[in-house]
C-alpha cells in the first residue's frame, strides 16, 4: 500500500511538473507567436514599400524615357541651327570679303540749284 501511494505521488509529482513544463510552452509559444505577428506585419510594410517604390521607379523610368527623347529632339534642333548658323557666318564672311573688295568710289556732290521765290 505504501508503494501504491509513493506511486501515486511520484506521478503527481510528475504530473505536477508535466504541467508546469506545458505551462512555460504555451507562455513561449504565445511571445513566440506574437514575435511571429510583429515580423510578418513588418514583412507586409516592408512589402507595402516595396511595391510603392516599384511603381515610383517606373514612373521615372517613363520619365526618363520622355526626357531622353526630349534631349534628342533639342540636340537635333541644336545641330540644324548650329548648321545653319555656320552657313550665314561662311556667307556673311564671303560678303565682307566682296565689299572690301570693291572700290570705294567718292560721294557726288549735289549742286543744288536756287530756289526762286515768286
Amino acid at each position: 500500500m505504501i508503494s501504491l501511494t509513493i506511486a501515486l505521488i511520484a506521478a503527481g509529482v510528475v504530473i505536477a511538473l508535466l504541467a508546469i513544463i506545458a505551462t512555460f510552452a504555451l507562455r513561449a509559444n504565445s511571445r513566440l507567436t506574437r514575435e511571429k505577428n510583429a515580423a510578418m506585419h513588418a514583412l507586409e510594410e516592408a512589402l507595402a514599400g516595396k511595391e510603392a517604390l516599384k511603381e515610383q521607379n517606373g514612373r521615372l523610368h517613363r520619365e526618363n524615357d520622355t526626357l531622353q527623347r526630349d534631349l534628342h529632339h533639342a540636340q537635333m534642333q541644336n545641330s540644324d541651327i548650329s548648321a545653319t548658323l555656320q552657313k550665314v557666318l561662311v556667307r556673311n564672311a564671303v560678303l565682307e570679303e566682296e565689299l572690301a573688295a570693291k572700290p570705294t568710289m567718292p560721294a557726288k556732290r549735289v549742286v543744288r540749284k536756287p530756289q526762286t521765290t515768286e
